[in-house]
């Protein structure tokens, strides 16, 4: 029990300084920037998570999995660690090598607003994305080893150096040139883990190691998973993002993306806390149906009238919000709110049914439904943006997720059933 009560204390406390982090650099750049630069910043925030998403949403997962209860000495601990260190270089150079080589649709609006030479911010986000994977590859050998104190200090200093370079470089620089120099004071985190993980003798030797296929293959299941998340998550948002700007210009999409930037910062306290009390438990219970079925529909019903009172008060407060966390330019966004809450309400729930998905192992289900859901929402704010403007892509995120809801509570239905 005391153990488990540790384990949440260092758990929130990172999910507290990463939200303050956040909500700090938001503030800072819409003072300095305005709309512009929120959406410039959102935008910039989507390309590195193309480049980090499979390392960490894949690789990483896999290899903690792996990794959770092998000894550092072990042969079996250094054949994984080694395939990690592999696969997440190889995720790295592809994912540059494809954002390269379509750099005016990837980097364009980047290098046009920086007005630097064009070498030097690349090779700045190259740089600052490969070491970034590293220090997640880091934060999660921590992970598996359950040193949540260090990870907690490793996640920390990452969001607190990002704020500081915010604070003490903002509006001295362009917002373009002052993107790759946050990138790259949150990757110098790595420079801290790593004799952290050396002491620790986390850093598996590389002596003697030859990794089987079969390695390679665990992980790759993962990797897969991940993938699907790039191409159906990360993908899609870069392209609406891209013709949103397009359609409106960085200042009125930069009023619709502070309404989502509030959403992304209540969404990840939920979704952290989800996948601290709630997914490790229903893992345990996959094998014990019964049981499973019983956890899942008690906590599908306990969340609903928690979420719907967390987002009314959002909604309520949504003015106030607007100007605390970024300034009295975004007021005018809070029409926005209607659609994009009614979206949240619908995800946020959904998660509860989801995550059964990732439990139980349903890979094709999983990947199918990504796919679907991203043509989905492409599609509804092609339609939906000409009618209705900037509510139109609110309205298609709703959409979206309603349909995501009917469809998780339809096929689910055994679980939540009373």
């Amino acid at each position: 029990m005391l153990r488990h009560l540790k384990s949440s204390f260092w758990s929130f406390c990172s999910i507290f300084i990463r939200t303050i982090g956040s909500l700090g650099i938001n503030k800072l750049i819409a003072l300095y920037y305005g709309p512009n630069g929120i959406t410039l910043y959102a935008h910039f925030q989507n390309l590195v998570s193309i480049v980090t998403t499979v390392p960490d949403g894949g690789i990483n997962i896999g290899t903690i999995k792996f990794l959770a209860n092998e000894d550092p000495t072990s042969q079996k601990y250094r054949q994984y660690f080694w395939a990690g260190i592999w696969l997440n270089l190889l995720c790295v150079l592809v994912a540059l090598a494809l954002i390269f080589s379509f750099s005016d649709y990837y980097l364009g609006v980047f290098l046009e607003e920086a007005g630097m030479v064009q070498w030097w911010w690349a090779g700045s986000f190259a740089l600052g994305s490969l070491l970034l994977t590293y220090n997640l590859f880091l934060q999660a050998m921590l992970l598996s080893k359950r040193v949540l104190k260090w990870h907690v200090v490793s996640t920390s200093t990452m969001s607190l150096a990002g704020l500081a370079v915010v604070y003490l470089l903002g509006g001295e620089l362009s917002v373009g040139a002052l993107l790759p120099v946050v990138l790259g004071a949150q990757c110098a985190t790595f420079f801290l883990m790593l004799p952290v993980l050396y002491l620790k003798k986390f850093i598996a030797s590389f002596r003697r190691v030859k990794v089987p296929q079969a390695v390679y293959f665990e992980i790759g299941k993962y990797v897969v998973m991940a993938l699907s998340a790039v191409v159906c998550l990360k993908l899609t948002n870069f392209f609406v993002r891209d013709f949103v700007i397009s359609r409106f210009e960085l200042y009125e999409t930069g009023l619709w993306q502070a309404v989502v930037r509030v959403s992304e910062n209540y969404s990840l306290v939920y979704t952290s806390v989800i996948g601290m009390l709630y997914y490790p438990r229903m893992a345990a219970l996959v094998n014990e149906p019964d049981v499973l079925r019983k956890f899942v529909r008690s906590a599908f019903y306990l969340v609903m009238p928690g979420l719907l009172v967390a987002l009314l008060l959002v909604y309520l407060l949504r003015e106030w919000v607007l100007r605390l966390l970024f300034n009295e330019d975004f007021v005018v966004a809070e029409y926005l709110f209607d659609y994009q809450l009614i979206g949240d309400f619908f995800r946020m729930w959904s998660i509860v049914l989801t995550n059964l998905m990732v439990v139980r192992a349903h890979v094709r289900l999983y990947i199918g439904w990504q796919i679907v859901t991203a043509l989905f929402y492409m599609a509804l704010v092609y339609f939906l943006v000409e009618p209705f403007g900037l509510e139109g892509i609110t309205m298609a995120h709703a959409i979206r997720y309603g349909a995501v809801l009917i469809f998780s509570m339809v096929y689910y239905n055994k679980y939540i059933r009373v």
